[in-house]
């Protein structure tokens, strides 16, 4: 037997990674398949923290650092309460869920790590796997790296999430750790979709965070400036200590990530478009795409088989096409959609859940020419 063939490789083990396996170790199916797991952990992906949303008690509560269920929406002109029930807004330690599924599949003889980053990989009956030390041979390859080609590409419409972030530790008690803020537009750069994001630990600590849905990256000055002057006008405060820095850049776009899909090398996570377009977020986006390709590899249809619905390519593709055409557009977009639906149809919309008088409920009031030119475009397209 080749020691260097594998049925299945997984490369890179961070959140679509992780959930792939962890999705293949909840079926007997994979349990006398040789899968190789290549990640040196090395990346920043394991000092992130992801977000979401879900109703009730989750699969990983029990890794879950916070929650909540009250929050707000602000913007210059309106302040919106979010009463989530039945959902809960949920924060995850990446480097909790990362450890999770490696302490999992460490319990499995038929699963190989090899703590090497990946240089390349080739196609041919089957894919052979190059790092900087050895060459290894799958059947298939489920391959986290974003191609090359995404970037080069000029066609597509694309924003960057962007942000900044602080983990900060005051002296006095001043946040609400059951409340935490969506948006808060009242500190936008203009010109630009921007807003304050705060997720509440305790009464004196805090996770603040500046974002951008834009299409270029600013200097870190501005996203810090812009957190100083949150801190000194909602509460007075000057002096906090920096616990720990959080920074990404993450894809907004209507790239056709699936093209570089063949029968022996599948894209995943953002590589493979497993992030939420219209809003970045990724975390249950991608347990919801790793299970649906792991019963489609179950039960031999294509890898790419159910993963979205075209209607919500297109509310995507909307969306993405009117912040780009006006990106200064977003703070009332956003304010629109906040205060003509409660945050339960919302989440379900952004779920991809929701029915289509469900849509209706949430496309007819943000209907305007910027959204009619946009969604006329883009049908055509």
């Amino acid at each position: 037997m080749d020691h260097h063939k594998y049925d299945i490789a997984i490369v890179g083990m961070g959140c679509a990674g992780s959930h792939v396996l962890l999705a293949m170790l909840e079926h007997e199916q994979f349990m006398d398949k040789s899968i190789l797991i290549l990640d040196d952990y090395s990346a920043d992906s394991l000092e992130k923290t992801w977000s979401y949303w879900e109703k009730g008690t989750g699969k990983w509560d029990h890794l879950i650092s916070q929650q909540w269920n009250q929050g707000s929406f602000i913007s210059h002109n309106k302040s919106i309460d979010l009463d989530l029930d039945p959902y809960h807004y949920k924060m995850i330690k990446s480097v909790d869920f990362i450890a999770f599924a490696k302490a999992k599949f460490q319990h499995h003889s038929n699963i190989t790590h090899v703590a090497e980053k990946v240089t390349d990989v080739r196609q041919g009956h089957t894919a052979r796997i190059f790092t900087e030390s050895c060459t290894y041979q799958a059947d298939l390859v489920l391959d986290s790296r974003v191609s090359q080609k995404f970037y080069n590409n000029t066609n597509a419409i694309t924003l960057k999430q962007h942000f900044l972030g602080w983990h900060i530790r005051t002296e006095k008690d001043l946040f609400d750790p059951d409340h935490f803020v969506m948006m808060d537009y009242r500190y936008q750069d203009p010109g630009t979709t921007s807003f304050m994001y705060l997720l509440p630990f305790e009464k004196n600590e805090a996770l603040i965070e500046y974002t951008y849905f834009s299409g270029e990256l600013v200097d870190d000055a501005v996203y810090e400036s812009k957190m100083r002057e949150y801190l000194k006008k909602e509460y007075k405060l000057d002096e906090f200590e920096i616990v720990r820095i959080e920074q990404g850049v993450i894809p907004m776009t209507t790239y056709d990530f699936t093209a570089h899909n063949t029968q022996v090398v599948h894209k995943i996570g953002t590589a493979g478009g497993w992030v939420k377009a219209s809003t970045g977020y990724s975390f249950k986006m991608s347990e919801k795409r790793a299970a649906q390709l792991v019963d489609n590899y179950i039960t031999g249809k294509d890898l790419g088989h159910n993963m979205q619905e075209a209607k919500y390519r297109w509310y995507d593709q909307i969306m993405l096409d009117v912040l780009h055409q006006d990106n200064g557009r977003g703070d009332k977009v956003f304010t629109t959609l906040y205060s003509k639906n409660d945050i339960q149809r919302i989440f379900a919309f952004l779920d991809e859940e929701t029915t289509f008088q469900q849509e209706l409920q949430i496309m007819l009031p943000m209907t305007s020419y910027p959204f009619v030119r946009s969604a006329v475009t883009s049908f055509f397209k």
